[in-house]
């Protein structure tokens, strides 16, 4: 018996890597990294990324840290379009990407750190938090919602 250890062993070592398959909470945090570098591009005057990342159904929603609300691509895509007309210089990143996955949607949570100019003043710092909802189309994760705010830190008014 102690004979067959030797060779099973080998023939452990011998059997390729087979690479980690890829699960949909890797895609869709992929997917929330894609959108930022498409957010990145559009405040630099570069909207077209932002096509690529994005359903173009008709459902999809934006709500903008800056108070905005649009909903359908069309006042998406005009809503990030002024955004880079107010903000013409600036980046935005994601931290600490949180991900759940299920079926054909999901979700990641984040917070977006990064400076934005104003047209005509300084630049900004910020840091908010994040939710973006991503759908399944085509083999594809694209962006159906987004929402930034700035959050509260406070406690005041929280019951138990």
């Amino acid at each position: 018996m102690l004979g067959l250890a030797p060779p099973l062993a080998q023939t452990a070592r011998a059997q390729p890597q087979t690479p980690k398959a890829s699960t949909a909470e890797d895609e869709i945090r992929d997917a929330t990294k894609l959108f930022y570098v498409a957010f990145n591009s559009a405040l630099h005057g570069d909207l077209d990324p932002l096509s690529t990342v994005w359903s173009h159904r008709p459902d999809v929603s934006n709500l903008s840290a800056a108070g905005g609300w649009a909903a359908g691509w069309n006042e998406v895509h005009e809503g990030f379009r002024n955004m880079a007309r107010l903000y013409p210089d600036g980046r935005i990143a994601p931290q600490i990407i949180l991900v759940v996955a299920d079926g054909a949607i999901g979700f990641s949570v984040c917070r977006e750190t990064g400076q934005l100019r104003l047209a005509e003043g300084p630049m900004v710092k910020f840091n908010q938090r994040s939710t973006n909802i991503f759908r399944l189309e085509d083999g594809k994760w694209k962006l159906i919602h987004h929402h930034a705010d700035s959050g509260s830190t406070s406690l005041q008014g929280v019951t138990r």
